[in-house]
């Protein structure tokens, strides 16, 4: 050795020189805390910087196990390594590794499965997924119903990571979805009016024409509820159905007068003598109320059918035709002697004031106008300007 030293004398020098500035570099490096590491080019780009490349390998491993997909060992790329120096501060963990590396892959997701009684029927990242499964579920709603519905089969959505390649389409992820069975119930609730019935007391205490509501009639109104249960869309049961009665009807009570207006053999003989025929040919009226009847009626009510003709009593002189709110299209005849005779509630007029008629004429026709409640006649007799009761004068 001794003489390998005498002889390479500057070989040995040499060396020496190296050994202990390789010395004094790794001496400096631990002073200042440097260390050796390695970077990581993964898919052309620079990552991380770990310790060795033991760091990535388990970085690789949490990745695979992260990924839900049937082979994904091939999905990562083989990285490549170059040693650096670098403090240890700046050293990569596995943990954080492996979420870069996930950053930076491509092919790895971040997606939706959407698994039925534990299988998976389909892989998106459609981001509206739920909103597809939720329109399926309410596809059958009925409108206007109180409506629940759930799937026949358990459901789950399974977020993670997945392999590009394994997603699927949009079509069909909705095919998968339209083959779920949803099962519908609905229920509708409907109201129905019962008309409430009307009883009539008809009574001699009051003359015809006279009527009065003794209770105010009310409709009842009954409540259906009917559950209609269906498999996509499809009945599986008969209806349900029930009923409930939300108020019961209320029946309306009127008191009507039948009672008829009785003429003295005195009255007669005095209506006689003044020469009347009746206003109305006879077969085509009815008489609906006579004079007083409890309302302070002041002629009599002749109910007939629109255009009905209708008579002038006895000869005399027209000294109004026309139209007021009260008797509608009216007509008045002075007979003289201080009688008058006026025809109400007409639909059209014959005659116009001025007109002298003679008895029998047709001088208006029966109608509705002004405060009356249906087609009829009023007539009546008004003797030096006092109405007075007109039966006796027509014979009733």
């Amino acid at each position: 050795m001794l003489n390998f030293i005498k002889t390479n004398n500057l070989v040995v020098r040499t060396i020496s020189f190296c050994l202990v500035a390789v010395l004094s570099v790794v001496v400096t490096v631990m002073s200042i805390g440097l260390t050796i590491g390695f970077n990581v080019n993964y898919s052309g780009k620079m990552i991380a910087t770990v310790r060795d490349t033991t760091v990535f390998e388990k970085a690789r491993e949490i990745v695979l196990n992260e990924i839900h997909a049937k082979d994904s060992k091939d999905a990562i790329n083989s990285p490549k390594f170059v040693m650096t120096l670098t403090v240890a501060e700046n050293l990569c963990e596995p943990t954080t590794l492996a979420n870069v590396i996930i950053e930076n892959t491509d092919e790895i997701v971040l997606a939706s499965a959407l698994m039925v009684n534990g299988e998976t029927v389909a892989t998106t990242e459609t981001a509206n997924l739920t909103d597809l499964i939720e329109a399926r579920r309410t596809a059958y709603f009925v409108e206007g119903a109180e409506n629940t519905a759930s799937f026949t089969e358990s459901l789950e959505i399974k977020d993670g990571y997945y392999l590009k390649s394994e997603l699927s389409s949009l079509e069909e992820t909705k095919t998968a979805i339209n083959n779920l069975e949803v099962k519908t119930v609905s229920v509708t609730v409907s109201e129905k009016t019962v008309p409430h019935t009307v009883k009539k007391l008809k009574t001699q205490s009051y003359k015809v024409g006279y009527s009065k509501i003794y209770q105010a009639g009310k409709d009842g109104i009954v409540k259906t509820t009917t559950s209609n249960e269906t498999v996509n869309g499809v009945a599986v049961s008969e209806p349900k159905i029930s009923t409930a009665v939300v108020s019961e009807a209320v029946q309306e009570i009127q008191i009507i007068g039948i009672a008829n207006e009785r003429v003295t053999a005195t009255e007669k003989a005095n209506a006689t003598s003044k020469g009347f025929i009746f206003p109305l040919r006879a077969g085509t009226y009815k008489i609906s109320s006579y004079y007083g009847d409890g309302r302070n009626h002041k002629g009599v009510d002749l109910c007939a059918s629109k255009g009905t003709a209708i008579f002038a009593v006895a000869k005399g002189t027209v000294t109004y035709a026309g139209y007021d709110s009260d008797f509608g299209y009216n007509v008045i005849v002075d007979h003289g002697n201080g009688i008058k005779t006026r025809y109400a509630h007409a639909s059209a007029l014959c005659v116009s004031r001025g007109a002298t008629v003679a008895q029998g004429d047709m001088i208006a026709a029966v109608g509705n106008t002004g405060w009356s409640t249906g087609n009829h006649l009023h007539f009546e007799v008004i003797v030096n300007g006092v109405r007075v009761n007109p039966a006796p004068y027509i014979g009733l």
